[in-house]
């Protein structure tokens, strides 16, 4: 069943007409007609499933709410642009994985560097992504994005956890990834922090408030690492 989003707050056997903007979408692209069902997400997260009662204007009516288990841990990925089409792939990923946050920093070894405009740009490419992630996934939110300063611009102490991805196989300050979040089993919020293609500086492992984890014995792609971490923390704490 296909799921979109309301940014309204909505009542059960009530008839609704604020999905002008997936109208299109829905009437056209997924051929949805009168009497087709859908789930929506409420700006409360509650969900419901939905009936298409008419089509101009696109109307539907709340005809059952549906219980959904919500995730005790919000996952921030912090991560640099990466080169191509991997930033792409990669949110879109992290997204039906689980991630909530996105903060794009400007890595002292990134390959990508943006203009203001172009920031402008992609950040309303990767919305899009992150949007359509969402709904076919179906998780309650929508994950947000922006664009942040250098690494140290990001006030780390507001996150219970900061798990540093070093790439770094040799680096005694890494420990198990698996054995960090065994060791920290109580906390609301973690940020996973990750590097461009071409690994991070000097400066940048010497910011506060890190939890340096290895991911495994393998190097691991930009694209790959937050998704291979995702994995493992949902794995572990949910």
């Amino acid at each position: 069943m296909q799921q979109f989003f309301s940014l309204n707050t909505l009542k059960l056997n009530k008839n609704y007409t604020d999905l002008e903007k997936d109208a299109h979408h829905m009437l056209n692209v997924m051929r949805m007609s009168l009497g087709d069902t859908f789930r929506i997400v409420d700006i409360d997260n509650k969900v419901y499933k939905a009936e298409i009662t008419e089509v101009s204007p696109l109307t539907y009516l709340t005809i059952e709410e549906i219980d959904v288990q919500k995730s005790n841990i919000s996952k921030t990925v912090i991560c640099p642009l990466l080169k191509g089409e991997k930033f792409d792939f990669m949110i879109q990923k992290a997204t039906e994985l689980g991630a909530d946050v996105f903060l794009i920093y400007e890595a002292d070894r990134a390959v990508v560097k943006l203009d203001d405009k172009k920031r402008k740009n992609r950040l309303t490419r990767f919305k899009k992504i992150i949007q359509g992630a969402s709904e076919q996934s179906k998780r309650l939110t929508v994950p947000t994005i922006e664009f942040v300063g250098n690494l140290k611009s990001i006030d780390l102490s507001q996150y219970d956890l900061n798990l540093f991805a070093y790439e770094d196989l040799n680096f005694t300050k890494s420990e198990s990834l698996i054995d960090v979040l065994n060791n920290n089993k109580k906390f609301d919020n973690l940020s996973i922090i990750f590097g461009p293609e071409g690994g991070f500086s000097k400066k940048e492992i010497e910011v506060d408030n890190l939890s340096f984890v290895k991911l495994g014995e393998r190097i691991l792609r930009a694209e790959t690492a937050p998704l291979y971490m995702l994995s493992v923390i949902d794995a572990v704490m949910e």
